[in-house]
């Protein structure tokens, strides 16, 4: 009885283990899936959601190894819509969208001026 009471606990640590060093997690919320990959440290890489049909669809977020914002683009069931923000070192980049088409792009230097707009 020791025994199996043992290699319970031992497949119940081995479950929970697992689980928290889990690089994907994924909820149920409503119509979509809720989608959140993650770095191996342990920082959230990606956070979005996806349609029943497997398209992309709302908000969707990239994120740096120190957790700091990379991109936050829109979907409406997989089309790209909305102004999509990129942060990098140097400069701030929008490429607005309409049915994935870019209506145009405008990059902001670090000290906020117009650097180029299309």
């Amino acid at each position: 009885m020791k025994k199996i009471v043992t290699l319970v606990l031992l497949a119940l640590a081995s479950i929970s283990y697992a689980q928290n060093t889990s690089l994907k997690e994924i909820n149920i919320k409503g119509n979509l899936t809720e989608v959140t990959l993650f770095y191996e440290n342990g920082m959230v890489m990606q956070h979005g959601f996806y349609t029943k049909e497997g398209k992309l669809h709302a908000s969707w977020e990239s994120y740096n190894l120190d957790g700091s914002l990379k991109c936050y683009a829109t979907y409406n069931n997989g089309i790209k819509v909305g102004v999509w923000t990129y942060w990098s070192e140097n400069k701030i980049t929008k490429v607005k969208y309409k049915d994935n088409k870019i209506i145009n792009i405008i990059e902001v230097d670090k000290d906020k001026r117009i650097k180029n707009s299309y």
